[in-house]
């Protein structure tokens, strides 16, 4: 660079490429800004000049030898074609560049980018040289710096000019050379920019702040690897601390129940008509259900009379067939139709209809049977399971005010993470990280953490959903009546007087997941008449130990009917690299030409 006595600069630029393969065009972007403009382009190699008229589209075709200049989006571009194959080629860029240097009323300041930050490529060497308007001698008004201070390099001032060297400049990385010297060493302004006002001393702090900053920033960086228990900590903090706050205010206002009152240990009757499918997810303050409810919607119609039940044993081989041994099961057949179905109980009855037919299944049987027509049968246990969710919506058990509130904090916190990393790591320099951008990475990644936790907490419907105040006393009065069936067997209580009660006492027991304690109860404390009237009550084992069938599992049965019912696994396979290829879209890549 020649700064010419009006402030303008003549620019020449060898740059030597090192070809791998056939190439035959290269371009060269040059940003300008508000007063500046790039005049007198030549493109030439060695004592060769190319020819100016040349099209200035990438990757265009042009006669070797040729160039082309055009204004783009605020800039210049230059083109040159050429013809070159595994070679190295220099090429010589000269143009006039005025309005890049600033004349103030002590000192002209150059501020130029001797190699820019959009070369795709890293460089291996570079080298500059500034030539002032006339001597001059070395005061302190005549400085030159090179940045930024993470490139490798040097900067010598003489009194003519001024040199800058850095080797292994990455890719992607600018150099910058700033000179200062005074204004007398110009004769007129016409190629610079003019201010009225003094600028050596604002240039000077200005160099001096930013030496600094890049210093306090590598202080506070070493400090924060130095202490990584403490950084740990604050991170951990940010990480979790605003979306555990959340979620407490969010389960202390919308997720924690509300005292009704109610002090009873026991009920010593189902507290209400509420359907065996229904209750268990009220007392989990849930709408999702599973094999339990089924095998106890199951039962409690065989209590209503829509099947019929009879009493037969079955022969089960255990021990790999070594030993077989009776068990106590049930026939079941279709009987009354006509007894009413809430809309939940019409899939269990599809299902239970196509296992007994017409001439009626043993309970042993159904989950093979079940299975031999799977992937329908599962289709109606989703829509069992569906229905019983509509059902539960309608009774208005449940609050859910909450999930909004962290939905928008989910989303809150998405943003925000968004925002931050696309902040810091659009800013990122790896070379010389900034303090700012190293905080704004870990506030981003600390705000991804807490919507990562909200997510996860929106999984906990305890804690954003609480029950209506009728809600709640339904499910305290069917928490104490679970206790009553839990404590039954060792209760010293009057046993239920009808077989009605009794069978329900079993078909909540089902749904609860204790049957067996029921059965238990009913073993010590049912009388033998209403035994005997009862079909349900087949299924426990009867008389002393050891003697009669044994007792046909209710937790087997309800667990069978869970794997039973579940959809059939697909057949798909799997993946990884096969055949050649070439169908797919996207992909692509870059570079000269």
């Amino acid at each position: 660079m020649q700064i010419q006595s009006d402030g303008s600069l003549l620019v020449r630029e060898q740059i030597t490429f090192d070809f791998d393969g056939p190439f035959s065009g290269a371009y060269r972007d040059i940003p300008l800004r508000s007063g500046e403009s790039i005049d007198h382009v030549t493109v030439g190699e060695g004592a060769t000049r190319y020819r100016p008229g040349a099209n200035t589209e990438l990757g265009s075709f042009g006669l070797p030898g040729t160039f082309g200049a055009a204004r783009i989006d605020k800039g210049i571009r230059i083109v040159w074609h050429y013809a070159a194959n595994t070679e190295r080629r220099t090429f010589d860029i000269s143009y006039r560049f005025r309005g890049l240097a600033v004349a103030y009323d002590d000192v002209v300041d150059v501020n130029m980018n001797v190699w820019g930050d959009n070369w795709p490529a890293a460089l291996g060497r570079l080298t500059a040289s500034m030539q002032l308007p006339q001597t001059t001698q070395l005061s302190p008004s005549y400085r030159v710096w090179g940045s930024p201070v993470w490139v490798q390099g040097t900067v010598t001032r003489l009194p003519d000019r001024s040199l800058l060297q850095a080797a292994g400049v990455p890719a992607h990385q600018f150099v910058e050379m700033r000179l200062v010297f005074p204004r007398s060493l110009l004769t007129s302004t016409a190629g610079a920019q003019v201010r009225h006002e003094y600028g050596l001393q604002k240039i000077v702090a200005g160099e001096l702040g930013s030496q600094r900053a890049y210093e306090h920033d590598r202080e506070r960086i070493d400090d924060a690897k130095q202490h990584l228990g403490r950084t740990a900590l604050y991170l951990l903090l940010l990480g979790q601390g605003p979306a555990l706050v959340l979620m407490l205010l969010v389960w202390l206002i919308y997720g924690r129940e509300r005292k009704t009152g109610y002090d009873r240990e026991y009920e010593q009757e189902p507290p209400s008509d509420t359907e065996p499918a229904l209750v268990p997810p009220l007392l989990r303050q849930e709408t999702t259900i599973g094999s339990n409810e089924f095998t106890a919607t199951l039962f409690d119609l065989i209590r209503r009379g829509r099947y019929k039940s009879t009493p037969v044993t079955t022969d089960r081989s255990i021990w790999g067939g070594l030993r077989h041994e009776d068990v106590a099961d049930l026939q079941l057949t279709v009987a009354d139709k006509s007894v009413p179905l809430a809309d939940f109980e019409e899939p269990v009855t599809r299902v239970v209809d196509a296992v007994v037919g017409d001439q009626g299944k043993r309970l042993t049987e159904f989950r093979d049977r079940i299975e031999d027509d799977r992937k329908r049968n599962s289709q109606r246990f989703t829509s069992f399971k569906k229905e019983v969710a509509s059902a539960i919506d309608a009774h208005d058990w449940y609050l859910s005010d909450g999930l909004r509130v962290l939905g928008l904090g989910i989303l809150v916190f998405i943003v925000a993470a968004i925002v931050l990393l696309w902040l810091g790591i659009h800013g990122f320099r790896s070379a010389a990280p900034r303090w700012s951008d190293v905080v704004l990475v870990a506030l981003g990644v600390c705000a991804a953490a807490n919507a990562v936790t909200l997510i996860a907490a929106g999984t906990r419907t305890r804690l954003w959903r609480r029950r209506t105040k009728a809600g709640q006393l339904e499910a305290e009065r069917w928490e104490a009546f679970r206790r009553y069936l839990t404590d039954f067997p060792r209760l010293q209580e009057a046993p239920p007087a009808t077989l009605e009660l009794w069978e329900r006492f079993l078909v909540y027991g089902i749904a609860f997941g204790i049957a067996e304690r029921v059965l238990q109860g009913a073993h010590l404390h049912m009388p033998e008449e209403l035994h005997n009237q009862s079909t349900l009550y087949w299924i426990t084992p009867t008389g002393d130990l050891g003697s009669g069938p044994t007792a046909l599992a209710i937790g087997d049965l309800s667990s069978g009917f869970g794997s039973a019912l579940a959809p059939p696994a697909s057949s798909g396979g799997g993946g990884g690299f096969s055949g050649g290829g070439g169908g797919g879209g996207g992909g692509g890549g870059g570079g000269a030409w």
